[in-house]
Protein backbone atom coordinates (compact mmCIF):
# COMPACT_ATOMS: atom_id res chain seq x y z
CA UNK A 1 0.00 0.00 0.00
CA UNK A 2 1.16 3.40 -1.14
CA UNK A 3 0.69 6.86 0.65
CA UNK A 4 1.52 9.40 -1.26
CA UNK A 5 2.98 12.71 -0.65
CA UNK A 6 0.66 15.67 -0.38
CA UNK A 7 -2.12 13.60 1.63
CA UNK A 8 -3.27 12.96 5.14
CA UNK A 9 -3.95 9.54 5.84
CA UNK A 10 -5.57 8.87 9.59
CA UNK A 11 -5.23 5.22 11.38
CA UNK A 12 -8.00 4.18 13.46
CA UNK A 13 -7.96 0.74 15.74
CA UNK A 14 -8.24 -0.54 19.67
CA UNK A 15 -5.35 -1.80 21.28
CA UNK A 16 -4.20 -5.00 19.66
CA UNK A 17 -5.98 -4.66 16.38
CA UNK A 18 -3.13 -4.39 14.52
CA UNK A 19 -2.37 -0.72 14.22
CA UNK A 20 0.84 -0.10 15.07
CA UNK A 21 1.90 -2.90 13.28
CA UNK A 22 0.37 -1.65 10.22
CA UNK A 23 2.19 2.06 11.47
CA UNK A 24 5.98 0.27 11.98
CA UNK A 25 5.34 -1.49 8.44
CA UNK A 26 4.60 1.65 6.64
CA UNK A 27 7.71 3.07 8.44
CA UNK A 28 9.76 0.38 6.97
CA UNK A 29 8.35 1.83 3.50
CA UNK A 30 9.45 5.19 4.35
CA UNK A 31 12.75 6.93 3.41
CA UNK A 32 11.97 10.40 4.58
CA UNK A 33 10.44 11.18 7.72
CA UNK A 34 10.13 12.18 11.43
CA UNK A 35 8.04 10.01 13.75
CA UNK A 36 6.22 11.10 17.13
CA UNK A 37 6.18 7.91 18.93
CA UNK A 38 5.20 8.84 22.53
CA UNK A 39 5.05 4.97 23.35
CA UNK A 40 8.83 4.19 21.96
CA UNK A 41 6.70 1.38 20.09
CA UNK A 42 8.67 1.71 16.79
CA UNK A 43 11.81 2.29 14.99
CA UNK A 44 12.42 0.24 11.93
CA UNK A 45 16.14 -0.58 10.58
CA UNK A 46 18.00 2.46 9.03
CA UNK A 47 16.23 4.89 11.60
CA UNK A 48 17.87 7.52 13.74
CA UNK A 49 16.54 8.47 17.35
CA UNK A 50 16.43 12.15 17.60
CA UNK A 51 16.09 13.34 21.52
CA UNK A 52 15.11 17.18 20.82
CA UNK A 53 13.67 19.28 18.35
CA UNK A 54 16.80 21.10 17.07
CA UNK A 55 18.19 17.76 16.35
CA UNK A 56 15.55 16.92 14.06
CA UNK A 57 17.12 19.74 11.36
CA UNK A 58 20.87 18.87 12.33
CA UNK A 59 20.51 14.77 11.53
CA UNK A 60 18.81 15.78 8.51
CA UNK A 61 21.49 18.05 7.20
CA UNK A 62 23.71 15.31 7.87
CA UNK A 63 21.18 12.90 5.69
CA UNK A 64 19.35 10.88 8.34
CA UNK A 65 16.21 11.52 7.05
CA UNK A 66 14.39 8.05 8.91
CA UNK A 67 14.07 9.86 12.07
CA UNK A 68 12.30 8.37 15.19
CA UNK A 69 11.30 10.97 18.00
CA UNK A 70 12.80 9.11 21.35
CA UNK A 71 12.25 12.33 23.80
CA UNK A 72 10.85 11.51 27.04
CA UNK A 73 8.63 12.53 28.36
CA UNK A 74 7.22 13.48 25.64
CA UNK A 75 4.72 16.89 26.43
CA UNK A 76 2.20 18.56 24.67
CA UNK A 77 4.68 21.21 24.23
CA UNK A 78 7.47 19.05 23.36
CA UNK A 79 5.36 17.84 20.49
CA UNK A 80 4.06 20.76 19.38
CA UNK A 81 8.17 22.26 18.86
CA UNK A 82 8.71 18.67 16.74
CA UNK A 83 6.08 19.44 14.84
CA UNK A 84 7.12 23.10 14.29
CA UNK A 85 10.39 21.52 13.50
CA UNK A 86 8.99 19.01 11.22
CA UNK A 87 7.26 22.50 9.09
CA UNK A 88 10.74 23.30 7.86
CA UNK A 89 11.23 20.21 5.79
CA UNK A 90 10.20 19.07 2.63
CA UNK A 91 9.02 16.07 0.58
CA UNK A 92 9.06 14.08 3.45
CA UNK A 93 6.11 12.28 5.81
CA UNK A 94 5.10 13.06 9.62
CA UNK A 95 4.28 10.08 11.29
CA UNK A 96 2.23 10.57 14.81
CA UNK A 97 1.47 7.65 16.67
CA UNK A 98 -1.33 7.98 19.86
CA UNK A 99 -2.37 11.42 18.00
CA UNK A 100 -5.24 11.40 20.52
CA UNK A 101 -2.30 12.56 23.32
CA UNK A 102 -1.48 15.54 21.31
CA UNK A 103 -5.39 16.75 20.53
CA UNK A 104 -8.70 16.09 20.57
CA UNK A 105 -12.31 16.74 19.34
CA UNK A 106 -12.17 19.84 20.68
CA UNK A 107 -9.02 21.27 20.87
CA UNK A 108 -5.77 20.80 18.74
CA UNK A 109 -2.40 22.53 18.47
CA UNK A 110 -2.74 25.39 15.75
CA UNK A 111 0.51 23.88 14.50
CA UNK A 112 -0.94 20.53 13.65
CA UNK A 113 -4.10 22.49 12.16
CA UNK A 114 -1.86 24.43 10.02
CA UNK A 115 0.45 21.26 8.75
CA UNK A 116 -2.54 19.76 8.05
CA UNK A 117 -4.48 22.80 5.74
CA UNK A 118 -1.36 23.79 4.42
CA UNK A 119 1.67 22.16 4.50
CA UNK A 120 1.72 19.26 3.05
CA UNK A 121 0.26 20.99 -0.30
CA UNK A 122 2.86 23.23 -0.76
CA UNK A 123 5.86 21.15 0.63
CA UNK A 124 4.92 18.08 -0.81
CA UNK A 125 4.71 16.19 2.70
CA UNK A 126 2.86 13.70 3.76
CA UNK A 127 0.56 13.47 7.45
CA UNK A 128 0.20 10.19 8.93
CA UNK A 129 -1.93 10.30 12.02
CA UNK A 130 -2.77 7.23 14.39
CA UNK A 131 -5.47 7.02 16.91
CA UNK A 132 -7.58 4.67 18.78
CA UNK A 133 -10.85 6.38 17.50
CA UNK A 134 -11.62 8.43 14.45
CA UNK A 135 -13.90 10.71 17.37
CA UNK A 136 -10.65 11.85 19.00
CA UNK A 137 -9.03 13.79 15.86
CA UNK A 138 -9.80 17.20 15.89
CA UNK A 139 -12.61 18.52 13.28
CA UNK A 140 -9.90 20.66 11.96
CA UNK A 141 -7.48 18.24 10.76
CA UNK A 142 -10.23 15.46 10.07
CA UNK A 143 -11.98 17.54 7.10
CA UNK A 144 -8.84 17.29 5.69
CA UNK A 145 -7.66 13.37 5.97
CA UNK A 146 -7.78 11.44 2.08
CA UNK A 147 -7.43 8.21 3.40
CA UNK A 148 -8.82 6.13 6.19
CA UNK A 149 -7.59 2.59 7.64
CA UNK A 150 -9.53 1.77 10.40
CA UNK A 151 -9.01 -1.42 12.34
CA UNK A 152 -11.35 -3.41 14.44
CA UNK A 153 -13.35 -0.82 16.97
CA UNK A 154 -15.13 -2.87 19.55
CA UNK A 155 -18.57 -1.80 20.19
CA UNK A 156 -17.88 2.46 20.39
CA UNK A 157 -19.76 4.39 18.88
CA UNK A 158 -18.24 6.89 16.89
CA UNK A 159 -19.79 9.63 15.17
CA UNK A 160 -17.24 10.77 12.89
CA UNK A 161 -16.93 7.07 11.78
CA UNK A 162 -20.16 7.46 10.75
CA UNK A 163 -19.93 10.22 8.29
CA UNK A 164 -17.53 8.12 6.43
CA UNK A 165 -20.73 6.35 4.94
CA UNK A 166 -22.88 3.33 6.07
CA UNK A 167 -21.01 1.20 3.98
CA UNK A 168 -17.59 1.98 6.35
CA UNK A 169 -18.93 1.52 9.40
CA UNK A 170 -20.69 -1.85 8.23
CA UNK A 171 -17.30 -2.99 6.79
CA UNK A 172 -15.68 -2.12 9.86
CA UNK A 173 -18.57 -3.56 12.37
CA UNK A 174 -17.62 -7.29 10.00
CA UNK A 175 -13.51 -7.21 11.24
CA UNK A 176 -12.44 -9.98 12.91
CA UNK A 177 -10.44 -8.57 16.36
CA UNK A 178 -7.85 -11.28 15.22
CA UNK A 179 -7.55 -10.76 11.66
CA UNK A 180 -4.94 -8.34 11.82
CA UNK A 181 -7.50 -6.56 8.99
CA UNK A 182 -8.48 -3.01 8.14
CA UNK A 183 -11.12 -1.16 6.36
CA UNK A 184 -9.28 1.36 4.06
CA UNK A 185 -11.13 3.91 2.00
CA UNK A 186 -10.32 6.62 0.15
CA UNK A 187 -12.46 9.43 0.60
CA UNK A 188 -13.46 10.43 -2.90
CA UNK A 189 -16.35 10.88 -5.13
CA UNK A 190 -17.34 7.20 -5.38
CA UNK A 191 -14.74 6.01 -3.20
CA UNK A 192 -15.53 2.01 -1.56
CA UNK A 193 -14.49 0.61 1.49
CA UNK A 194 -12.21 -1.96 0.96
CA UNK A 195 -10.88 -5.01 3.37
CA UNK A 196 -7.33 -5.47 3.41
CA UNK A 197 -4.66 -7.31 4.88
CA UNK A 198 -4.11 -9.17 7.29
CA UNK A 199 -1.19 -6.70 8.02
CA UNK A 200 2.64 -8.02 6.94
CA UNK A 201 4.81 -8.09 10.25
CA UNK A 202 7.52 -6.41 9.33
CA UNK A 203 10.75 -8.87 9.26
CA UNK A 204 12.05 -7.16 12.32
CA UNK A 205 9.38 -7.57 14.62
CA UNK A 206 9.02 -10.98 13.97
Amino acid sequence: MRLDLTEITGIYGKKNSGKSVLFEHLLTQTERFVCIDPNHEHGPPGSVAVTSPAEVLTEWMKGNTRQVVRDAPLTDEKAIQYMRAFGQLNDAYLYVDEAHNYMSAHDCPEVLVDLAKWHVTHNNCGLVLGSQQAKSVNDAVFQHIDTHLIFHYGSHEDAKLRKLGGAVTSAVRGLDYHSYKFVYFHDVTGGEPEVRGPVPIPGHLS
